[in-house]
């Protein structure tokens, strides 16, 4: 029997462009309260098994995890943050966050992404009116209201799809013919370079935010002892820092970082990108982006993907609350008001971390300061802070 049978009632079916984590998290929450659910990915079944690339989840995403019953196959997977130290170079002031302060387990876990793909994929399989088509991609979308119109192309061949409501989840944002986008960037300058690195000093769960002049340097205890590092700043300084070998790249590290976990003693393989902020407005009123294909932002507060966590359940929420009496279109309109607000803080609050930590103006070093010793010492900005970035709150 179909859901729609079950229900009584007319519920819509959806098709979701994306099979990342945000798009395969809506379609296990959203299974309940909608008809058929189709998934298109690009890539190959399988083929991000082995990413190692480190996701930071706070715990505002593990209550989603949880609700969606995955979290207890992810545990054995995931690295705890116990505490995070904050520290800028060349001045005083330091703050330490410690999750025994806040009763909270832990303050974030790192897990690697094929991990949690790998999971999230196994969980979607199990559910019937949720389909995954691999190695598909979406080359049109005509809106005829009610009803879009999807040309997908899978082995070279082209198909024909009518869906009620479709859900953008693909966070590399292809260019999909009759869709409309307004989509707003605000460039950086700046870019990011990551890998995995070995220090002297083991982990002890503890992850480090050392602010430098030319950039953020973050440490993310990880597994085997080894730190997944974020380094960003001016786009040639990356781009130096990429060309450099082992050696001379670990030596750089150490010099801009300090002693804190002592030297640094190995690193694998380092990528770079190009930082940016983005905001996308969809121009249909029964399509709706989450996640990266929504909004992107500097990797400085570990707010991304989490982000992308949030905008999938309140989406769900939406449609499992008020499907039986309000029309799809008013419902997504309500989503999108209602993700407004957050998003412009999120980006206001990252935007703000990143001027005013890598600023070197006279006198902003001695403010940036105080302002982390009062936060280190101030348990109630500490644990309003703590709950920003544990819940988006």
């Amino acid at each position: 029997m179909s859901l729609k049978q079950l229900l009584g009632r007319q519920v819509p079916d959806c098709a979701i462009i994306g099979g990342g984590p945000v798009g395969l998290i809506f379609a296990i929450l959203g299974s309940t309260s909608i008809g058929k659910v189709q998934i298109f990915e690009s890539k190959k079944h399988g083929s991000t098994n082995q990413d190692n690339r480190a996701l930071a989840l706070s715990n505002g995403s593990r209550l989603i995890l949880e609700e969606i019953g995955v979290w207890d196959r992810l545990e054995k997977k995931i690295t705890k943050i116990k505490k995070i130290h904050t520290s800028q170079a060349g001045s005083f002031g330091r703050t330490m966050l410690d999750s025994a302060e806040f009763n909270e387990e832990s303050l974030g876990y790192i897990i690697p992404y094929g991990d949690l793909m790998g999971v999230l994929q196994e969980e979607v399989e199990c559910i019937n009116n949720v389909e995954i088509s691999y190695e598909t991609k979406i080359t049109k979308c005509i809106d005829e209201k009610p009803s879009l119109n999807l040309t997908l192309q899978t082995n070279n061949k082209l198909k024909q799809l009518k869906s009620e409501f479709v859900v953008l989840a693909d966070g590399a944002n292809e260019e999909i013919e009759g869709l409309e986008l307004n989509k707003k960037i605000k460039h950086f300058n700046h870019a990011a370079i990551v890998t995995k690195v070995l220090s002297e000093i083991p982990h002890r769960n503890i992850a480090y935010e050392r602010f430098t002049s030319n950039g953020p340097i973050a440490l993310l205890p990880n597994k085997e002892d080894k730190f997944s590092l974020v380094w960003t700043g001016p786009l040639k300084f990356i781009e130096d820092l990429k060309k450099l070998n082992d050696e001379c790249f670990l030596s750089q590290l150490h010099e801009s970082f300090g002693d804190r976990v002592g030297s640094f003693e190995e690193c694998e393989k380092r990528i770079s990108f190009d930082l940016k902020q983005t905001h996308v407005e969809v121009m249909h009123s029964n399509i709706v982006a989450l996640g990266n294909a929504s909004q992107t932002m500097h990797p400085v507060a570990g707010q991304g993907l989490n982000t992308g966590f949030r905008d999938a359940y309140k989406l769900s929420q939406i449609l499992k609350d008020d499907l039986n009496t309000k029309n799809l279109e008013t419902l997504i309109n309500d989503y999108k008001q209602s993700r407004a607000s957050e998003r412009k803080k999120i980006l206001g609050f990252t935007e703000l971390l990143v001027k005013s930590f890598s600023n070197d103006l006279v006198g902003f070093k001695k403010a940036r300061g105080y302002a982390l010793t009062l936060l280190d010492i101030s348990r109630p900005i500490k644990q309003s802070f703590v709950r920003k970035m544990s819940y988006g709150e």
